[in-house]
């Protein structure tokens, strides 16, 4: 049999295998063919990939556009997101991103060379939780006073009629320092199709939000592509619409709710931004999320990194998955694994606790319940801790953070 009718063949009977099992799959280890050579760890790099939205919000005089331009930044930093988690393979589908271990650590910066003092901005990632799985993040730019600082906890579960469904639990506070403001950002819900076909893909669901301490309220809404049967007007909703639609109104919460943005579009490529205020509404700005400028994370090499940081901890593993090799990718993944086991067993043995390196447990966040309190949804609005090991938001730039 050829090769990619066997992996196809192995797909199926792992994607028949989830079937039968109830709750949460976040853990559950994938075929080697399906994986990425990346970590979870590195994925919320992309909330500041692009330097010049994520930095921009310290620069405007306005609120209002301050919040559009947090905004902005969500919806470019999505295809990445997305596409980065599942680290595009080169048969144009998708690849699941590694399970981090305990402890394990991402540190990178983003770096602007004419101008290194002030716009460089550091990124700390680490996984304080593996079950559930649980990674805890912040980037700031110290000279630029602006930082983003959340946790990402992923529950994931499997249907045949939907697909690998990841929920992303968790949230992130934008903290604009020059202007005392905050802004909360919630996270998508990601779905992997046309998995039984050999070729998925992503589409993200559901409804985010982001609230800014100035009292703005933006809604994000995705509309991807439904099934088949409602695209052919069979089901409930019609017209299926676009592929990657997204459509988000930002509203004046002091105001009445009174809205003064939208942008729609796809969060894979042209979002139009159109400003609701006056007589008419008026396109004010497209932007194409390729077209952003987009900066490159900067790491040590693997080989000076310590052996808890990603690209070193995963190396024997991310060469087996680029040159195809499958038994370097099993045995390496499982010489980790093994590892992470002896050490809970020691752990439990002595009664202690693995001890995190940036990050502090936390039971509540005061800011993120005062800005959560304008979000319409009662779930979007809870820590949800019992979901994320008593998670909670992390503060400031430089100081060991909450999770």
């Amino acid at each position: 049999m050829a090769k990619p009718q066997s992996n196809l063949a192995q797909l199926r009977d792992f994607l028949a295998y989830l079937a039968t099992v109830k709750g949460d799959l976040s853990n559950i280890t994938a075929p080697p063919f399906v994986l990425s050579p990346k970590s979870v760890t590195e994925i919320p790099a992309t909330w500041a990939e692009h330097q010049s939205l994520f930095l921009a919000p310290t620069a405007e005089p306005d609120p209002a556009r301050r919040a559009l331009l947090v905004l902005e930044n969500f919806l470019c930093s999505l295809k990445r997101q997305a596409y980065t988690a599942a680290s595009t393979g080169s048969d144009g589908g998708v690849k699941k991103p590694l399970n981090a271990f305990l402890g394990e650590l991402f540190l990178g910066a983003f770096v602007d060379e004419d101008n290194e003092a002030s716009t460089t901005t550091q990124f700390i990632s680490e996984q304080v939780s593996h079950h559930p799985p649980v990674t805890a993040c912040v980037l700031y730019n110290r000279a630029r006073g602006i930082s983003s600082s959340g946790y990402v906890a992923q529950q994931t579960v499997f249907s045949v009629s939907r697909g690998v469904v990841v929920r992303q639990v968790g949230h992130a506070i934008i903290r604009d320092e020059v202007h005392g403001e905050s802004h909360l950002m919630t996270l998508p819900t990601m779905v992997i199709k046309n998995l039984m076909l050999g070729a998925p893909y992503p589409e993200l669901t559901g409804t985010c939000y982001l609230v800014s301490s100035a009292g703005f309220l933006s809604t994000v809404v995705f509309e991807g592509k439904r099934s088949s049967i409602v695209g052919l007007g069979l089901g409930r909703g019609g017209a299926s619409p676009s592929p990657h639609s997204v459509r988000a109104t930002l509203v004046d919460l002091r105001d009445d709710k009174k809205p003064l943005f939208e942008v729609a579009g796809q969060w894979t490529g042209a979002l139009r931004v159109t400003d609701l205020r006056g007589t008419g509404a008026a396109v004010v700005d497209e932007l194409h999320v390729d077209a952003v400028a987009r900066s490159e994370l900067r790491t040590k090499p693997a080989a000076q990194q310590s052996p808890w940081e990603s690209r070193r901890a995963w190396a024997a593993v991310a060469a087996g998955i680029r040159a195809g090799d499958l038994q370097k990718v099993g045995a390496a993944k499982t010489d980790i694994e093994e590892g992470q086991r002896a050490m809970r067993r020691a752990e439990a043995r002595a009664g202690v606790e693995w001890p995190r390196m940036f990050f502090r447990r936390a039971a509540g966040d005061a800011e993120f319940d005062v800005l959560a309190a304008a979000i319409p949804d009662p779930a979007a609005r809870a820590l949800q801790a019992d979901r994320t090991g008593a998670s909670g938001s992390s503060s400031g730039c430089g100081r060991r953070r909450r999770y």
